[in-house]
């Protein structure tokens, strides 16, 4: 198994554990690995930034079904640590930066915590993501044409709206997640 199969695996292992923050990581370490595979080369914030807006409609659609992506007012804590990160951001720069910090600290960032609402909130000085981020993200992994030799335990599965199937038998296939979402197109 690769390192993105490894850490695909032990994500999952952490969302069934119920550990989202736990598994944030091996998913941000996942996309890392997807994306090294493609470049050929360890990615920068704009690779990242590509990498997202390559994928978007799929970790919307497979993470945060209900979450608003409305620009956030950041929290003063988050500002003063990243002042670039100074003015109001919607999901997309959200992710980008707990997963960008997450590889830098090897953990989701003290500042970002998980709930159930399935919504992005600001509580208490912190953002809470939603939890089905962490399965987003690795739908954006899994279903990435580079990973269409990828290979995990037997017993590995993954919901995709009503749909419940074995993520070895997803790796690379783009086209099924398509027709997935394009079924549920309103």
């Amino acid at each position: 198994m690769s390192e993105v199969g490894t850490n695909v695996q032990q994500a999952i292992d952490l969302m069934n554990s119920g550990s989202y923050e736990l598994a944030f990581f091996p998913a941000a370490r996942a996309i890392e690995g997807t994306m090294e595979k493609v470049l050929g080369k360890l990615p920068s914030e704009i690779d990242y930034q590509n990498f997202f807006r390559e994928n978007w409609q799929l970790i919307a659609f497979m993470g945060m079904p209900r979450a608003l992506p409305l620009p956030m007012n950041i929290p003063f804590g988050i500002k003063r640590v990243l002042p670039s990160f100074n003015v109001h951001h919607g999901a997309p720069e959200i992710i980008l930066l707990v997963v960008i910090e997450a590889l830098k600290f090897k953990r989701i960032p003290d500042a970002f915590v998980f709930n159930t609402t399935g919504q992005f909130e600001v509580k208490g000085g912190q953002v809470l993501l939603p939890v089905g981020l962490v399965c987003g993200l690795l739908g954006s992994v899994i279903f990435h044409p580079s990973n269409k030799d990828e290979v995990i335990g037997e017993n590995y599965w993954i919901n995709i709206s009503d749909f419940k199937m074995f993520v070895s038998e997803l790796f690379g296939r783009k086209d099924l997640v398509d027709r997935i979402m394009k079924f549920y197109e309103v």
